[in-house]
């Protein structure tokens, strides 16, 4: 099966250090949105409170304690940036196929949920190093470098077969460190499943109504 493809990493111009303050553990966010937009009263308004929605459906519905166990990743911050980093990626996307041009909703999509993303980032990044923001400052800029690299090779590994893909995989994810091939050939099975499934959804579920449901990894096997 084939799916849309779009590239996510053209234009993405979001620091972390001006993304939005978006805090996950807030169950109140979407309420707190509207209020801010007046209940969305246009086609940008209601394109940011999407994508602080498609950004929820990674931050609070993947179950990152599967994905520490199963592919013996450290339960660390680093280890939680490389799972969401992976999904916000796929959520990226799945925007772009709604228009890839400047202005377009995909564009503007795909912007918002980055900028949510380093808004949670930032979020908890600040928690973990209180007492030195200068190292936190620091290793969030190193993130964002990363990020950028992550998408082209990322974007590069789902246009082509599932070698590519493994290693962009491999070289990202594992950060070079996987000895059990059968981990990346099971991550690589899990990404194109999920690149369908986000393919599958139409416009209105995706941007209108935004609902994801992401394919469980337990039941994800080779």
């Amino acid at each position: 099966e084939q799916c849309r493809l779009c590239s996510t990493s053209a234009g993405v111009a979001e620091r972390p250090e001006k993304a939005t303050k978006h805090k996950v553990d807030d169950g109140n966010i979407l309420k707190r949105v509207l209020n801010k937009v007046g209940f969305a009263p246009n086609a940008k308004a209601r394109l940011k409170v999407t994508s602080h929605l498609l950004y929820e459906t990674v931050a609070d519905k993947i179950n990152y304690v599967a994905f520490f166990r199963d592919f013996n990743l450290p339960n660390t911050f680093n280890s939680w940036f490389l799972v969401t980093e992976l999904h916000v990626w796929l959520l990226l996307m799945r925007s772009m196929a709604e228009g890839s041009e400047t202005g377009e909703d995909g564009r503007f999509l795909r912007n918002c949920i980055v900028e949510a993303m380093w808004g949670d980032v930032n979020t908890r990044a600040k928690k973990l190093g209180a007492h030195n923001p200068s190292a936190t400052r620091q290793q969030i800029e190193t993130l964002s470098e990363q990020f950028q690299a992550a998408l082209i090779a990322y974007d590069e590994g789902i246009m082509s077969d599932d070698r590519v893909l493994a290693c962009a995989l491999w070289r990202r994810f594992f950060e070079m460190e996987c000895e059990d091939y059968t981990h990346i050939e099971r991550l690589v099975k899990y990404v194109r499943k999920q690149a369908l499934m986000l393919d599958s959804i139409p416009r209105e579920q995706f941007i209108i109504k935004p609902k994801v449901d992401w394919h469980d990894l337990d039941k994800c096997k080779i």
